[in-house]
C-alpha cells in the first residue's frame, strides 16, 4: 500500500507545481478568477502539508487548522469558478466555511471515526457543488473541457462519500486512515487525481477563453466593435462567391463622416474616437443581424448586405444618412452635429467579380457624394449613377 504520508505530500507538491505554472502562463492576464483558483491552490497545499507533517500525530490543533483551510480552499476554487461566469461570492462566504468545518471538528476530538464521517460529507458536497457551479458556465468553453472539469469534480465529491461510509463501517477508524487498506488507499489516490484534473480543466478553461478574446481581437476593431478589414476580405470573398453560385445580390456600401477632420481638430482625438465609436453604434441599429459592419479606417465605414439588391441597399443607406443628420452626437454635454456621405455598389449580373472590385465601385459612389455636396448617397452600378 501506498504510504499516507507519502501520498499527501505528493498533493502538496502537485499543487505548488500547478499554481506556478498557472501563474507563469496567465502572465500579465491574472483575471476571470484565475488568481484566486491558484490561492487555492496554495492554501490547500497548506492544509494538507499540516496534516501530512502533524495531523497524523493527532495534534487536535493541527488537524482542526488543516481541515479549516482545506474548506477555505473550496470556497476560493467556488469563487473562482462564479468570476469565471462573472459573478460573484461573498467574502463572508469563506469564514463561515471555515468555521463550520473547523469547529465541528473541534467538538469531536473524541471520535476519530466520527471525524472522517463528518470531513467526507462536507467535503463531498462542497465539490458537488462545485461541479454545479462549472455546469453553468457557458461558451466559449468546449464540451470537453468542461466535462473535464464537472467529471473531476463529481469523481472527487463521490470518493469523499466513499471514505465517510468507510468510516462507518470501519471497525478502528484511526488504524485504518493511518496504515490504509486498500480500499483507503484507492480512495486517496483516486481523490488526488481527480483534484489534479479538476485543476487541469479550469486551465484549459481559461486558455479556450484566452483564445476566443485573442481571435476577436484579430477579427474586430477595439474602438467601435465593427470587424476589421482584414477579416472582412475574407468572409466577403466567400459571401460574394456563395451569392454568385445562388445567382443572389450582394450589395455594398462605402461610408465617410463629412468635414471629420475639421471636427476632429476642434474637439481634440479623444472626442473624435467618441464620435466614430457613436456612429458606429447608429450604422448598426439600422442594420440586420446577417448584415456585416466593417471599420475601413479613421472614419470610414462598410457594409456588406447580403441578399440585398442595389436599390434596396440605397435605402438602407439613406436610412442611415438620415439617422445620423437628425441625431446630433452629445460628448461632455456638447452637441456635435454630423454628416455622412454614402456609396453603393451592387454585385453584377454578368461575369466575374472580385470584393476588390465591387469595393473599388463603391468608392467612386462615394467620392462622387462628396463631390454632390455630401450627406448624401450615391448608387454607382452599370455606369450610371442615382443620387438619393
Amino acid at each position: 500500500m501506498i504510504d499516507l504520508r507519502t501520498l499527501l505530500l505528493a498533493m502538496v507538491l502537485t499543487d505548488l507545481i500547478l499554481a506556478v505554472s498557472l501563474w507563469i502562463g496567465a502572465g500579465r492576464g491574472m483575471r476571470d478568477g484565475l488568481g484566486t483558483w491558484i490561492a487555492s491552490l496554495l492554501v490547500r497545499a497548506s492544509g494538507v502539508t499540516i496534516f501530512a507533517l502533524d495531523g497524523l500525530a493527532a495534534d487536535p490543533n493541527a488537524i482542526v487548522l488543516a481541515v479549516g483551510l482545506v474548506a477555505f480552499s473550496m470556497t476560493l476554487q467556488a469563487a473562482a469558478l462564479l468570476a469565471f461566469g462573472g459573478r460573484r461570492l461573498p467574502t463572508w462566504v469563506h469564514s463561515a466555511t471555515f468555521a463550520a468545518v473547523a469547529m465541528p471538528f473541534l467538538l469531536l476530538s473524541g471520535d476519530f471515526g466520527a471525524r472522517v464521517l463528518f470531513a467526507g460529507v462536507a467535503f463531498g458536497t462542497m465539490l458537488a457543488m462545485l461541479a454545479g457551479i462549472t455546469l453553468q458556465l457557458q461558451a466559449p468553453i468546449s464540451r470537453g473541457t468542461r466535462g473535464l472539469a464537472i467529471g473531476s469534480f463529481a469523481v472527487a465529491s463521490i470518493l469523499f462519500f466513499l471514505r465517510a461510509v468507510g468510516a462507518v463501517w470501519s471497525v478502528d477508524p484511526l488504524m485504518g486512515f493511518i496504515e490504509p487498506n486498500l480500499f483507503q488507499t484507492l480512495t486517496f489516490a483516486g481523490g488526488f487525481a481527480a483534484l489534479l484534473a479538476s485543476s487541469s480543466g479550469v486551465g484549459l478553461m481559461h486558455k479556450e477563453r484566452a483564445d476566443a478574446a485573442a481571435a476577436r481581437l484579430a477579427t474586430l476593431d477595439p474602438l467601435t466593435g465593427a470587424y476589421n478589414r482584414r477579416s472582412f476580405h475574407e468572409t466577403a470573398e466567400r459571401e460574394l462567391a456563395r451569392a454568385r453560385r445562388a445567382a443572389q445580390p450582394l450589395s455594398i456600401i462605402i461610408l465617410d463622416i463629412d468635414h471629420f477632420k475639421a471636427v476632429n481638430d476642434k474637439h481634440g482625438h479623444k472626442v473624435g474616437d467618441e464620435i466614430i465609436k457613436t456612429l458606429a453604434d447608429i450604422v448598426r441599429a439600422q442594420l440586420r443581424k446577417e448584415d456585416m459592419l466593417v471599420r475601413f479606417g479613421g472614419e470610414e465605414f462598410c457594409v456588406m448586405l447580403p441578399q440585398v439588391p442595389g436599390p434596396g441597399a440605397v435605402v438602407v443607406a439613406g436610412r442611415i444618412r438620415k439617422a445620423v443628420a437628425s441625431d446630433p452626437v452629445i460628448i461632455d454635454g456638447r452637441e456635435i452635429p454630423l454628416t455622412v456621405s454614402l456609396g453603393v455598389a451592387a454585385r453584377l449580373d454578368e461575369g466575374p467579380e472580385s470584393i476588390d472590385e465591387l469595393i473599388a465601385r463603391a468608392d467612386q459612389a462615394l467620392a462622387m457624394a462628396k463631390e454632390r455636396g455630401r450627406n448624401r448617397v450615391v448608387a454607382l452600378s452599370l455606369g450610371r449613377s442615382i443620387a438619393a
